[in-house]
């Protein structure tokens, strides 16, 4: 009686039972050798969206590997975005810094009245009776860059490139970008430097030499650059990180959503008794 009983019990318990038929009307046989089993979906309670992952990590990097539960890779990715930004506020705020700094240093030191006059002595010296002598108003009140003729300068530099070679720009506005580069940049405008020797006036424009403060006011200018420089790199790899992240997450979901199964076997023999075995299968 109790095998019987017993045996009832595991049968109400079972997911699912083999179909039985008794043959015998002998219980110790008919149910010797007995199997239940049941076989389940895990995967069904743990399927992710690969859309959904990779959208999340587009917009926020480790956001879909969050989601796929992968989160040392969360993490990583994470971290890996906060630092980028910071390097990228941080170093755009120094090249701002930097710009403002020489900037103010090319004004202070720099002159584009003393660049006309340095012209002016050049064509008087060296130059036709139809020299484009460049105008410059005397008043001392007003900025060195309000009192030239701007475009009589941009022409006087053309004709002293004409006759002498050597002025290879003209001078943009005072203010533009190209301004403040070209004047560390080429040895036809040392003779703005407030350092410059006057009084050398070579025929050969070509000869004209950097100033000390043509030579610092260079490489200031050129850290400047090379702070947006490291900004602008920090962006880029902020991109890549984004986009890494987003195929990462993708693949990650995919992965897991590899079908997982798992099958349970129970069965009972008279003689050994109760044996449970349970099986994974992972379906690739």
């Amino acid at each position: 009686m109790k095998k019987a009983f017993f045996i009832i019990l595991v049968l109400i318990s079972t997911l699912r039972a083999q179909e039985l038929k008794f043959s015998t009307g002998r219980l110790d046989l008919d149910f010797s050798g007995l199997v239940v089993s049941s076989e389940s979906d895990a995967n069904k309670f743990n399927k992710y969206s690969p859309l959904k992952a990779g959208l999340l990590s587009a917009i926020i990097p480790g956001g879909g590997q969050f989601y796929t539960k992968s989160y040392l890779k969360s993490a990583l990715f994470f971290t890996a975005e906060v630092v980028l930004w910071i390097t990228y506020f941080s170093y755009t705020k120094k090249g701002d810094e930097q710009t403002r700094w020489f900037k103010q240093y090319a004004d202070e030191n720099w002159s584009v009245v003393d660049y006309a006059e340095w012209m002016n002595q050049w064509m008087t010296k060296y130059g036709t009776s139809d020299a484009p002598i460049i105008r410059i108003t005397p008043d001392p009140n007003l900025k060195p860059w309000q009192r030239v003729d701007w475009s009589r300068l941009n022409e006087a530099e053309r004709y002293i490139s004409r006759l002498s070679g050597g002025f290879s720009h003209t001078l943009p506005f005072y203010g533009e970008q190209q301004y403040y580069e070209l004047i560390g940049k080429y040895h036809q405008y040392a003779p703005g430097w407030n350092d410059f020797d006057r009084n050398f006036i070579p025929e050969n424009v070509s000869e004209l030499k950097p100033t000390p403060k043509f030579k610092f006011y260079s490489l200031e200018r050129g850290k400047a650059n090379d702070f947006y420089s490291i900004a602008s790199t920090a962006t880029f790899i902020l991109v890549a990180n984004h986009t890494l992240s987003a195929i990462d997450a993708v693949i990650t979901a995919m992965l897991n959503n590899r079908k997982l199964k798992t099958e349970t076997n129970l069965s009972y023999d008279l003689i050994t008794g109760l044996n449970a075995k349970v099986k994974l299968k992972v379906e690739f």
